[in-house]
């Protein structure tokens, strides 16, 4: 075998180890590597909710779609309200949450209100809920979550990595070591 052969024959055998053995590519488990801080995965952020209750109401809210919806049900029975007055406060902002249907939803769409309450953050709220001859005040906190854009990452170089790398030094070697040895006709050298 000639010299300048070696390298392609590496590269060969590298390729070959490839298509033969795919698995020893894959990704493992997400432990941090090095002493670099572990970089978050990029997921979606739930959108801001809340949750109050008291003796006699329990209030769930969403932010969707540019509109901050409540769901107003009776503490004891789960029961929707319906027709109930929800006014809501958070620092200086003021909104009525407009009655949808019989489910017990309500809805604030005013533009400035739900605009603060999707900033990143802690939003305290105070809900004021009349129905009927009955009046309740709710605290509640909506949190909105920071999103995080995603981190690149260095690859891994796992313990398959690792052995192919031995196994094509020691083939190359091998074969650099036959190289240099010269020919053998039948097992014996000249």
């Amino acid at each position: 075998m000639n010299r300048t052969n070696l390298p392609v024959v590496l590269a060969l055998l590298a390729g070959l180890w490839g298509g033969l053995h795919p698995g020893a590519a894959r990704a493992h488990g997400d432990e941090p590597h090095g002493d670099e801080p572990h970089p978050v995965a990029a997921t979606a952020a739930p959108a801001g909710r809340l949750e109050a209750a008291t003796d006699a109401f329990e209030l769930v809210g969403q932010l969707q779609g540019g509109a901050l919806v409540l769901y107003l049900n009776r503490y004891a029975t789960s029961e929707p309200v319906a027709g109930a007055t929800v006014e809501l406060e958070s620092g200086p902002l003021r909104a009525v949450a407009a009655y949808q249907d019989a489910h017990g939803s309500y809805v604030v769409t005013e533009p400035r209100f739900v605009q603060a309450l999707s900033q990143p953050g802690e939003h305290p709220l105070l809900a004021t809920v009349t129905a009927g001859p009955e009046a309740d005040l709710m605290e509640a906190t909506l949190s909105q979550p920071v999103e995080q854009a995603p981190t690149a990452s260095r690859p891994a170089i796992g313990a398959a990595a690792v052995a192919v790398a031995l196994l094509i030094a020691a083939v190359g070697g091998a074969l650099a070591w036959r190289v240099r040895r010269g020919p053998t006709v039948r097992g014996v050298r000249p």
